[in-house]
Order: C-alpha cells, then structure tokens, then sequence
C-alpha cells in the first residue's frame, strides 16, 4: 500500500527541472516503508543472519545503518574498515530489505577530538565539550568538514552502486550548536552578508541600549556567558546562523552523494518544532521530509503536540508523503522515568501519522548493545524480560503480530548463563529491532 498526500491538490514542493528523487519509486516497489535504525556492529557478526531473518518475520522492509559508526569505519585517520559494512548491506539485500544509509558524522572518533581539539564545541559558558558521547563536533571547524567530508566520500565511493542501498542519510538530527571563535569569525561573516555595515547592524540589534554598540566588526562575538540578559536580536541571528551553519553540512555530504548517485533520495531526519534548526529553510534542500517523534506515554497532551509536529511535518512537505523516520516504543534514555505504552498507544503510534500524509514508520533502535546493562545509554530497544501484565497485553494483539510471536518463542527459551538464549555472553534482548507495534514487550 503506498501512502498518498492528505492534500491531494497540493502544488509540488519545487518547481521546474531537475525533478528530485522522492519515495515514489520505494513505496510503488516495497509497499508502506517499516523498519528502523539498525545497528549489527553493536553485537556479534554471528547473530545478524538472525537479526535478518527476524526482520523478515516482522515485515520489516526499510532499516537505517551506519548512524553511529565512525570509529569503527575509519578506526584511525585515512583508514577506512568498510568489508564488515559491505556484509552487512550483502545480507540485507539477500532477504529484500532496503538500506537508508547513513553518513557517521554526526558522532566523530576520539582520535579526531584528541588530534584536533579544535574540532570540539565550546559551550556559551566557554567550556570545550569531550568526546564520549555524541554531537560534540563544531559545525564550523574546517578540519571536521574536511574529516567528515572523507569519511562520506568513503562511503560513497564504495557503497553508492550497491543495490541495497535506496536512501541516504546525511548525519542525524542536526541541532548542534558552538560558541568558539571559529564560530564567531563565521558569524561576523554572516552578519555582513545579512546587514551589509555595521551601522545597519547597530541599527537591528538596538545597541544604543545598555550601550552595545559596535565600531569594528572583530568586536562583535556570539552570544555568551554574561552578568545580565543578552541582546535578544543577537541571539535569534545567532540561533538563524546556527541552522545555516549545519544546513551547510548537510548540503556538503549531501552533494557528494548526488554526484555520484543522483536518482537515490537524500534526507536527515528533523526534530519538530526544534528552536535551533530552521526547518522552513532546510526542507526544500532534503529529498525526503523525515522526522523523529518521541511522545511521552505519561503525558496525556502528548498525542496533541505529536499531531502538531506532524502537521508541521506535512506543510514542510508541501503536502506530499512524509517519513517518521524515529520514534520510540519503549523506554528513552534521557527521561528519569518511562511508563510502558498501551496497546492502544502503540496503534497510534504505528497509524496515527497516516492521515497526515506519513509514508513510513520507523524506531530508533533495534536492540540495546550486549556490552551495555544499565539503561542509562539504551534508547527505545528490545529488552528480553517482559512484566506478566505486559506479556498478557501483547499476547491479546499476538495473532496479528508476526514479530512477536517469532520473538517471544526465542525469549521462552532460558538458560543458565543467558537471561534469553543460553548463549555464552547471552543477549540481553529477544530480537533484532524495536517494533513499531505491541510485539514488544517493552512497548506495551
């Protein structure tokens, strides 16, 4: 079934030559897209053939790969270890599972942050962020761009003919934003092409008040710490340079992909209503119009600002079909306290977007890494010991679920050693992809 625009007399999203690849030729072939991220390097090569095969009994159709993998791509600078990754797109394309593939950039390896320090974020407080976790790159660092722009080339080079492959993904909810002084030489830049003199700038800025002023453009900065509340007219120019800064990058990978494969689509995914990014700005330059959508089963207004970012969501796409690229079925990371979703709240999960034109669901990951016990890094992914309540309630929606009943046969089977499989190290899931419906537990 391929989704149609809840607009039906909608004006295309562009206008005039070349038309833009879009999902048409995806959706006419594999039907309404399903899937999620998926991520096999986090677990063992001899579990994929598994994770695929449970793919397949799920119906799963589209899965995202290659997110987070830079470290291990390009393990030390100009190395690349991409074999593992062509296996991985192998198998895939042997069970009838396309690949939305994805550009690593938006988590760089230690190696750059400790080489290149520069390459680092510098908070408004002037604090240069670590690495070891993600997001951390400054958008304005020429040796990042230059480090991203190669391991995007890499890719390409190699992987952009592989028939598996049938969308790309230019880095992941681009919202990053730096304070440093590279980021303040590119700001200057900005302004002058914005106002042109620095007496137009003073002019929109309001500087006579509090007496900010500007007689050289060296001395105007990025909003930083100060004593005091900030000129708010810097701050939102600050906030519209921010977005076009990380549009920047995404255009820079993005070309790189046209020129070698011009008839593949090309997306990232955005965040609703995020202040940072200025997605009326960013939407006629994406293929796709992709979103992630992470509702709070504890809220009950919840489903209201999920419809809203998701109208939002179908004006960016003028009308035409749109993907959720993210969303969660279970548990989140960042909340102190997540309340397992309903049965009914997975249903609306998997077809509330639909009259809004949406064309594909998606989860964020398929399972938490085995190396990784506490919830603190897991993000909406299979966890393999359900409560009795909710086995009960997924048990009731189980005939229809094929992913569940293919799941929960292996999570029956324990052994000592293993909470699930009895397999030396065990797995601490009971498949290979947070589904979109009741057939996890987790999601219940």
């Amino acid at each position: 079934m391929q989704l149609t625009s809840a607009t039906s007399n909608a004006a295309p999203r562009r206008a005039g030559p070349p038309v833009p690849p879009d999902l048409n030729a995806l959706t006419r072939e594999l039907g309404l897209l399903y899937g999620c991220d998926y991520n096999p390097e986090q677990w063992p090569r001899e579990v994929w053939h598994e994770d695929v095969a449970l793919m397949r009994a799920a119906a799963v159709n589209l899965v995202t790969v290659g997110v987070f993998s830079w470290a291990l791509l390009e393990p030390r600078p100009g190395e690349f270890e991409l074999d593992w990754l062509g296996d991985v797109l192998d198998l895939l394309q042997a069970s009838g599972i396309a690949v939305d593939l994805a550009t690593p950039t938006a988590s760089p390896p230690a190696w750059l942050s400790v080489r290149w320090p520069e390459t680092r974020a510098v908070t408004a407080d002037g604090v240069r962020l670590s690495h070891g976790s993600r997001n951390h790159f400054c958008p304005s660092s020429p040796v990042y761009r230059d480090r991203a722009l190669t391991i995007a080339g890499a890719l390409v080079d190699r992987f952009a003919s592989h028939p598996a492959v049938r969308m790309w993904h230019i880095g992941n909810e681009y919202g990053q934003v730096c304070h440093c002084n590279l980021c303040g030489a590119e700001f200057r830049a900005w302004l002058r092409r914005r106002y042109g003199t620095l007496g137009e700038l003073n002019r929109a800025w309001g500087t006579t008040f509090w007496s900010q002023r500007y007689d050289d453009w060296a001395e105007v900065i990025p909003p930083r710490a100060a004593p005091y509340l900030i000129n708010p007219t810097q701050t939102l120019d600050y906030r519209r340079f921010a977005s076009d800064q990380l549009l920047a990058l995404y255009l820079e990978q993005r070309e790189l992909v046209r020129r070698a494969t011009p008839a593949t689509p090309v997306t990232t995914n955005f965040m609703g209503f995020h202040p940072i990014t200025d997605y009326w700005r960013w939407a006629p330059e994406v293929d796709v119009v992709a979103d992630d959508s992470y509702g709070d089963p504890a809220d009950d207004d919840s489903p209201l600002r999920q419809s809203l970012a998701h109208d939002l969501m179908r004006g960016l796409a003028g009308g035409m079909p749109w993907m959720l690229m993210e969303q969660a079925a279970s548990a989140v990371n960042w909340r102190p306290h997540n309340l397992p979703k309903t049965p009914a709240g997975c249903g609306w999960t998997r077809s509330g977007r639909s009259p809004m034109g949406r064309t594909g669901p998606a989860s964020s990951n398929g399972a938490s890494p085995p190396s990784v016990p506490s919830a603190s890094t897991r993000h909406s992914s299979r966890t393999p010991d359900p409560t009795p309540g909710c086995t009960a309630q997924c048990a009731r929606t189980a005939p229809s679920c094929a992913f569940w009943t293919a799941s929960s046969a292996r999570g029956s089977r324990r052994a000592s050693g293993s909470p699930l499989t009895g397999r030396a190290g065990g797995r601490s899931r009971s498949g290979p992809l947070q589904a979109t419906g009741c057939g996890s537990w987790t999601s219940c």
